[in-house]
C-alpha cells in the first residue's frame, strides 16, 4: 500500500478470495495486483483479530477502520516518462560496466520526483524481456473463463423499410473443457457486456476463478501493458460472483488464443449455417443460434475421443463456485456536491433526493439501478431512495431535514383550513381570508400558525370574538389579532349581522386551495 489505496472492490475481493482459502500468491494472480501489496492488505486486514469469512460480511465503512491511513501517491506521469527513456536505456544495456544503478541516477537527475530505485528497475526489467517466446500452457478445468467479440458481426433486418443493422457476437469459452456459449447483443457498451457475462455464467451453471477479457472500454478505464485498470462496474460484478477478472494486454492475440480459435470456429460451424435466413429482432437470432451451439458443444474433438460438452459435465462443472442466490443488477457511479437545500441532483432523472442535512457542501458518491438510489459518504451509506422519475421532482425524508425544516414540513393549506374548520365557522372564514389576502399561500403559513398559538393560549371562543372585530375592520392577519386579545378588545358587544362575512369579490372560498 505504497501508493494510493486500492479500490473498495478490490479490497473486498483479496478478502472474498482470501476466505475461500485461495494462497496470497494465487490472489494476486487472479486480481493482478503486486503481490507485496496483496501481502501488506492481508497483514493488515489480520490485525482486525476476525477470520476471513467474517471480514467478508463487512460493510464498506467498517473494512475502511481497519486498514491504516493510505499516503498519498502523485505520479501520475512517471510512468509516460519512464518509458519515453527506455529507448536509450536499451542501448546502455549492450555497453560493459552496466548497472541498473547507474541509469537510475540518470533518471532521477532528469525527474527527481520520479520512481525510486526499486520500482524503476522492475519497470525496466519487464521492458528489456524477451516477449516473444511462446510455450503450450495446460488448462486448470473451473479456473478461466475466456470471453471475446467476433469481429465480423451478424445482422438484423428492419421489418418496415428493409434495411440491416449489425449486432455483436459475444463468445464465451471455459478454457478447461472447451465448453463454450455464444449470442449476439445489441452492442458492446457496459450495460451489454455485462448481461453477457451474467448470461454465460447463468449457461454454464457456474462461475469460475477467473474471467479473461479484452481490453475493451465496458471492462477497461485505463489500458496498460502490465495492469490494466478495470472499470468499477466490472470489479462489482466479479464481487457479486465471487470471481477475478483480468483484462489481457493490448494488441496481443497469444494472450486470448484459445478465445479467438473458438471465435473462428463459431464463424465456421454457427455463423455460417445463417448466412442465408434473415432475422428481424435478437429474440429470433439468439433463438437460432441456440441449437447450433448445442450441436458445437456436442461436436466430438478430432484428437479426442470426448466432446466439450462431456468434458463439461464430467470434469469442470462440479469445480464451478455456485451463482448467488440473485443475478448482478448494473450500478451507475456518480461523484455529487450536496447542496444547500441538502439533495443531490441525478441530472439522468432531473430528480433531487435528500441526505441527511449534516453533509451539506459536501462531496458525495452516489449508486444507482433501475430501482434505488443509494448515497454514500467515506464508504457510508447515509441516504437510500426508490428512484423516482418524476422531473423537477424532490425525494425527502422527514430525518433529512434541520429541525425548523422539519417543523415546516407539516404546514399546508388544507391542514390549516381544516383546524379552523374544526374550530368554528367564524375562525373558518377568517383563516381563508388570511390566504386570500396573500399572492402565495406559502407567505400566510406562520400567521395561520401565530393564530393557532393565540386559540391555545386564549381559547376558541376569545379567538372568534377577535376575528369578528378584526373583520369589522377588515384586517386579516395575526399581529391584530394578538393586538385585540392583549387589550381585551373581544370582550366589547358586537352585533349579530358581524357574525357573517359580507360577500366580497376577493373571497375566493375553501375549494380554490385544493
Amino acid at each position: 500500500m505504497a501508493g494510493h489505496r486500492k479500490d473498495m472492490l478490490d479490497i473486498q475481493r483479496i478478502i472474498q478470495l482470501k476466505a475461500r482459502g485461495e494462497s496470497n500468491r494465487s490472489i494476486a494472480r487472479l486480481l493482478s495486483i503486486n503481490r507485496k501489496t496483496v501481502n501488506e492488505y492481508i497483514l493488515n486486514l489480520k490485525k482486525a483479530g476476525q477470520d476471513f469469512s467474517e471480514l467478508s460480511r463487512l460493510n464498506e465503512e467498517s473494512i475502511v477502520s481497519i486498514l491504516p491511513v493510505s499516503k498519498i501517491f502523485n505520479k501520475p506521469q512517471a510512468y509516460t516518462e519512464l518509458q519515453a527513456m527506455i529507448p536509450g536505456f536499451r542501448t546502455a544495456l549492450k555497453n560493459p560496466g552496466f548497472t541498473y544503478l547507474n541509469i537510475w541516477d540518470q533518471y532521477r537527475l532528469k525527474y527527481p520526483d520520479g520512481y525510486g530505485y526499486t520500482q524503476f528497475k522492475e519497470h525496466l526489467q519487464k521492458a528489456f524481456a524477451v516477449q516473444d517466446a511462446s510455450f503450450h500452457m495446460e488448462q486448470v478445468m473451473g479456473e478461466k473463463l475466456l470471453i471475446d467479440y467476433a469481429g465480423d458481426r451478424l445482422h438484423l433486418t428492419d421489418r418496415e423499410t428493409g434495411r440491416t443493422h449489425p449486432v455483436e457476437l459475444f463468445v464465451a469459452i471455459l478454457a478447461g473443457s472447451g465448453y463454450t456459449y455464444v449470442e449476439a447483443s445489441e452492442s458492446q457498451q457496459k450495460a451489454s457486456f455485462l448481461n453477457s457475462i451474467r448470461r454465460s455464467l447463468e449457461f454454464i451453471g457456474g462461475v469460475p476463478k477467473l474471467i479473461v477479457t479484452d481490453n475493451l472500454k465496458s471492462a477497461v478505464t485505463h489500458a496498460h501493458r502490465y495492469e490494466p485498470e478495470l472499470n468499477k462496474d466490472f470489479k462489482a460484478f466479479a464481487l457479486h460472483y465471487g470471481t477475478a477478472v483480468m483484462a489481457t494486454r493490448a494488441r496481443k492475440p497469444k494472450d486470448k488464443a484459445l478465445v479467438e480459435n473458438a471465435v473462428k470456429l463459431v464463424y465456421q460451424r454457427i455463423c455460417f449455417a445463417l448466412r442465408d435466413q434473415v432475422f428481424f429482432d435478437l429474440f429470433s437470432l439468439n433463438k437460432a443460434i441456440r441449437p447450433l451451439l448445442e450441436l458445437y458443444n456436442q461436436k466430438m474433438y478430432q484428437q479426442r475421443q470426448t466432446s466439450r460438452t462431456q468434458l463439461f459435465l464430467e470434469q469442470e462443472k462440479a469445480l464451478l463456485a455456485p451463482l448467488p442466490a440473485q443475478p448482478f443488477t448494473l450500478l451507475t457511479y456518480k461523484q455529487a456536491m450536496v447542496q444547500k437545500n441538502y439533495h443531490v441532483f441525478i441530472s439522468e432523472d432531473k430528480h433531487y433526493y435528500s441526505v441527511p442535512h449534516q453533509y451539506i457542501g459536501k462531496r458525495v458518491e452516489v449508486r444507482y439501478n433501475e430501482a434505488l438510489i443509494e448515497v454514500y459518504s467515506s464508504s457510508k451509506r447515509i441516504a437510500s431512495h426508490t428512484r423516482s422519475k418524476k422531473s423537477a421532482g424532490y425525494t425527502t425524508l422527514l430525518n433529512h431535514m434541520p429541525a425548523n425544516h422539519q417543523f415546516m414540513q407539516g404546514w399546508n393549506v388544507e391542514a390549516f383550513l381544516a383546524w379552523a374548520q374544526a374550530e368554528d365557522h367564524i375562525i373558518h372564514q377568517y383563516v381563508e381570508q388570511v390566504f386570500a389576502q396573500r399572492p402565495h399561500p406559502e407567505q400566510a403559513f406562520r400567521s395561520c400558525w401565530g393564530i393557532q398559538r393565540l386559540g391555545k393560549i386564549y381559547g376558541v371562543q376569545r379567538l372568534k370574538y377577535a376575528c369578528i372585530r378584526a373583520m369589522t375592520f377588515e384586517q386579516y392577519g395575526y399581529k391584530i389579532l394578538e393586538s385585540i386579545l392583549k387589550q381585551n378588545l373581544d370582550a366589547k358587544e358586537v352585533d349579530e349581522e358581524q357574525m357573517s362575512i359580507p360577500a366580497h369579490e376577493n373571497l375566493r372560498g375553501a375549494s380554490y386551495y385544493h
